[in-house]
């Protein structure tokens, strides 16, 4: 009898205790705002939010898409731009922007699904990248994360 009590109480938990990690935070945008040194026009914006995948999977999804950026190499050898979103002192992801070209005019874009879905980064930069050399270059984008858990 006790065994059975037992079970019962953990099968009756644990569904509350998932839902509860799944909606620990609500789906967050965030605009992301130029360095000093660069054009007024360029912008990015982030989306963070939860998702599911095969098999029960759980995770955050992390996208960026930045408008009107300069070209990398005008910052020296760079030819592409990478996003650093992190937790000071405890995590950090990094992912590549991917260019798409429509009306003569460059949308870099990207996103990052492997975050564990208790995580949601603070700080996200978007900044050049060498391909050939993966070494990083200046920060052009940036932003301190303020939506609320």
């Amino acid at each position: 009898m006790k065994m059975l009590v037992f079970c019962v109480f953990a099968l009756l938990l644990s569904p509350i205790n998932s839902e509860s990690k799944t909606e620990q935070f609500s789906t967050c945008s965030e605009i992301l705002e130029p360095v000093t040194d660069i054009s007024k026009n360029a912008k990015g914006v982030a989306l963070i939010y939860n998702i599911e995948r095969k098999f029960n999977d759980k995770r955050t999804s992390l996208s960026v898409h930045a408008l009107h950026l300069p070209n990398p190499s005008s910052y020296g050898n760079y030819d592409s731009y990478e996003v650093l979103a992190y937790i000071p002192e405890e995590i950090s992801w990094v992912f590549r922007l991917h260019p798409m070209t429509e009306h003569k005019e460059t949308i870099w874009v990207g996103k990052e699904e492997e975050i564990s879905f208790e995580y949601k980064p603070i700080r996200i930069k978007v900044r050049t990248f060498n391909t050939a050399t993966s070494k990083s270059g200046p920060v052009v984008l940036q932003k301190n994360i303020t939506c609320s858990k």
